[in-house]
Formats: C-alpha cells, structure tokens, sequence
C-alpha cells in the first residue's frame, strides 16, 4: 500500500485577495485625492490664522483705546474740582492715532456734581472707525 500525500490547494480566500491587492501600493486616484484634501485643509488653516492675527490686531487696538480713555478721565479727575473742562488732544501709539475728546456736562445729574465723558477714537480699518467712551461724576467737595 502506497500513502499518498494530500494536495494542498492553491487557491486563497477571497479576504486573501484583497490583502494581496493592497500590498500594491496607493493609486494615482487615492494619491490625488489625498492631496487634494490635505490641500484644502492647508488653505482653510492659513486663512483661520489669518483671520485670527486681524482679530488680534482689532483687539488690541481697542485694548489700547481703553487704557488712553481711562488715562484721560484719571487725568481730568484728578484736576481741583473748578478747573475740570473739557479738552481734546491726538496720542498716536504703534502707528495707530488715537483722537481723545473729554467733555465736561456741569449740574448733571444734579447740582454741584459734574459728568465727565472720556472718548477715544481711532480708525481700525480704511472704511472702519471704531470707539471707546467711559464716564463718571465727580460731586463739588
């Protein structure tokens, strides 16, 4: 009696074929379309941070206006109760002009108090101009 030896077949499973395939390598489609998004992803993140640098800018911008227009009212209060009067003045800061106007309301809201106004101007972009205003009373001591 002869033993014979069992055939192994050749064949593969079919989950087998695609293992094979994708040991190929990427195609032009997949690489053109991973380009492509990867692309738009670039494009989309430099615009985000530009965007968020002009933001930056606008913001601190307005930052600076504030502390100009609390500067100015600090300024003003701390004149002798008879010599606080309005007055304007131009400060330019980093390139930015800033226009400052304090404005000075006698009796209001009542008798020997006075409202003093700190406004701060400045143009933030060409067709922008942007403000900033505090106020407060000072009463006659």
């Amino acid at each position: 009696m002869q033993l014979t030896r069992p055939r192994v077949s050749v064949l593969l499973h079919p989950a087998c074929y695609r293992c094979v395939r994708s040991r190929r390598g990427a195609g032009v489609l997949e690489v053109i379309i991973a380009t492509l998004i990867l692309s738009i992803t670039v494009i989309l993140l430099v615009a985000f941070f530009a965007r968020g640098r002009v933001w930056f800018d606008h913001e601190e911008m307005k930052r600076v206006a504030t502390l100009v227009a609390q500067d100015s009212m600090e300024r003003t209060i701390a004149l002798p109760y008879d010599q606080v009067i309005a007055w304007a003045q131009q400060r330019t800061i980093s390139t930015v002009r800033y226009n400052i106007a304090v404005t000075v309301a006698n009796n209001d809201p009542e008798a020997n108090t006075k409202t003093i106004r700190s406004r701060v101007t400045w143009q933030a972009t060409p067709a922008a101009q942007r403000n900033v205003t505090l106020a407060t009373i000072v009463r006659r001591p």
